[in-house]
């Protein structure tokens, strides 16, 4: 019995398992390509300060820079290129998962098979709920309003 719960165990938690066994190979990419752009960048720029130290002319430690800037940003697109193929192909198998765990699961069937018995049908159109609604009450008619008594001090505050 305990071997059959934990078996049954297993297999319901075959999803989580692979899904973090999914994030677990994304995050190692992840690492491996910006420990791989980290050091690349460290040697270029230590190799780029080795280059304008020898250099004589302002143009040609600008014409370096430029060149250099150029190299760092394509390095920096391929990485994050590299990046983002990874997280939307991690993405791509999560959803995929998701969808199978989903499609798979059982609604049990508290009632059984419901039609070996003759239920009635209802036909829901002939029924009128008007037949049950309490009459719309009318509204009454507005009181009448009887005339002011005016004073003095009303009749020259409107006068003003």
């Amino acid at each position: 019995m305990y071997d059959d719960m934990l078996k049954e165990m297993k297999d319901k938690m075959a999803p989580v398992v692979e899904m973090a066994e999914i994030n677990k190979k994304t995050v190692e990419t992840l690492i491996s390509l910006q420990s791989e752009y980290f050091s690349d960048f460290v040697t270029s720029g230590l190799a780029q300060v080795k280059a304008l130290t020898e250099v004589k002319e302002p143009k040609e430690a600008f014409e370096l820079q430029v060149k250099y800037v150029k190299e760092l940003e394509s390095k920096i697109t391929g990485t994050a290129e590299k990046e983002v193929a990874a997280l939307t192909e991690a993405k791509e198998q999560l959803t995929a998962l998701i969808e199978k765990s989903v499609s798979e699961i059982e609604v049990p069937n508290y009632f059984g098979d419901l039609s070996k018995f003759d239920l009635p049908k209802f036909d829901l159109s002939a029924f009128d709920l008007s037949n049950y609604m309490p009459e719309a009450v009318k509204p009454k008619a507005a009181a009448k309003s009887t005339p002011r008594k005016t004073t003095a001090a009303t009749t020259a505050a409107a006068a003003s």
